[in-house]
Order: structure tokens, then sequence, then C-alpha cells
């Protein structure tokens, strides 16, 4: 029954702080002050009212159209809102109540405004990474104050590696993406390994994929934020189980 609560309560914890995270998507790159200034829809200006901005289900009631002008609401609003609460309520099967549900939560926030700011305006904004990337280093110095060289040794060492892939191919990385590696290593420690690597595979797969149906050309960019994204929240998950399969293998 314990467990079924907490399960509510991160579910619905998800949904208010990805809620926020759309406000902060929404406003960070035009800097759009994100706590001073009320919601108000993106086509028409006018102010939302409260009971038109309850997570989710304001937008299902809505039918994804404001109330004022019934422009279309962006789909990006319940998807980020969903996102978080499902990785939210994830972070607790996994970590239970613990620092490591903490750093998940976290983790997972910062991740996703990166993903989605990335995606609609690419950029990787500092405001956000490299704050993040100093909490990270300090809660993890936390929980294992004795190996604390290790967490800033993964951290700086993932830094240096995509900045070493930055300065041999700038157009394919850019500097946004080296201090996203340098955020998620502070968070992930050795399971950064797996995270760059799943975040390398399944951008160039997703890659390769457009320019076989013709929707990019070869030297078009892309974003790589969500891919390194994704890849480190497989990876705070499965991580240590992949990294105990393949020492295995080998």
């Amino acid at each position: 029954m314990s467990n079924i609560i907490y399960y509510i309560i991160l579910i619905i914890l998800g949904l208010v702080i990805g809620s926020f995270l759309n406000v902060v998507i929404s406003r960070l790159p035009g800097k759009i002050p994100v706590v001073s200034h009320s919601s108000f829809c993106p086509a028409c200006n006018s102010r939302i009212k409260f009971y038109d901005n309850i997570p989710l289900l304001s937008y299902i009631i809505l039918k994804g159209r404001c109330r004022n002008c019934k422009n279309k609401i962006p789909i990006r609003y319940p998807v980020v809102e969903a996102l978080t609460s499902f990785l939210f309520a994830v972070s607790y099967y996994f970590f239970g109540i613990s620092f490591h549900l903490l750093l998940s939560i976290i983790m997972i926030s910062g991740l996703i405004i990166i993903s989605f700011t990335d995606i609609e305006n690419e950029v990787i904004p500092n405001i956000i990474v490299l704050p993040f990337a100093i909490i990270g280093l300090l809660i993890n110095i936390f929980l294992i104050p004795n190996r604390w060289w290790v967490v800033l040794a993964f951290a700086f060492g993932a830094f240096l590696f995509m900045l070493i892939i930055n300065m041999i191919y700038p157009k394919g990385m850019g500097m946004g993406d080296v201090k996203l590696s340098l955020m998620a290593g502070s968070f992930l420690v050795e399971k950064i390994i797996p995270g760059l690597f799943i975040g390398f595979l399944t951008g160039s797969i997703f890659g390769l994929l457009m320019i076989a149906i013709r929707k990019k050309k070869l030297k078009q960019t892309m974003p790589f934020g969500p891919f390194i994204s994704l890849g480190c929240i497989i990876a705070l998950f499965f991580g240590d189980k992949i990294i105990k399969w393949y020492i295995g293998f080998i």
C-alpha cells in the first residue's frame, strides 16, 4: 500500500514539475523571466487561468487549444508533463526513497529541459547545464566521499572525450554537447560510458534514417543533445547491468 502511495506522489510530482519545465523550455531562449511572469498563451499572449493550467488534464479538457484564441497548444506541453511523470515513477521503481532517487529526479529534470530546448532552438543553455553539473558533483561526492576523485575523473573524462571530438569535427559536435557530457558524467559517474555510447548509437541510427528518407542531407546538422540525454537516462537505470554484461562478454 505504501508503494502505491509513493508512486502516486511521484506521478503527481512529475506532472507538476513537468509543467514548470515547460515554462523554462518556453521562456529561457527568449530570456523571459521564469518565475515573475504568469503563464500566457504563446499565440495570443492572453493570461492562462489557473483552472486551464492543470498539468495534462487541462490540455485534454481544452482539446489541445487555447480557450481564448483557439490556436493549438504545442504538443510538447503534455509530452513533457507525461514524460517527466513517467520517468519520476520509474526512478522510484529503481531507487526507492533514497538520495539516488533525488539524484535521478534532478538529472531527469535537467535533461528534459536541455533536450527540448535543443530540439526547438538548437541550443544547450549554460544557465542549465553548468549549475546542474555542480549539483550532480556535490550530491555524488556526498554519497561516496571516499571516492570523490572517481566522480571528478568520470565527469571531466567525459568532458575531455567530447571536447576532443568537437575539436576534430566541430560541425558534428557543438560545445553545448561537450558541456552536457560534463553534467551527465557528474550524475552518472562510471555509467556515463554506456550513456555516451547509447547516445552516439541512437543519434547515428536516427541520422542515417533521416538521410535514407531524404529529410536531411549529409552536411546538415541535427540536435544531438536529445540523443545524449536518451542514452544517459537508459544508463541511469540499466548502466550497471550494461557494464557487467560487457565485462562478462569480453
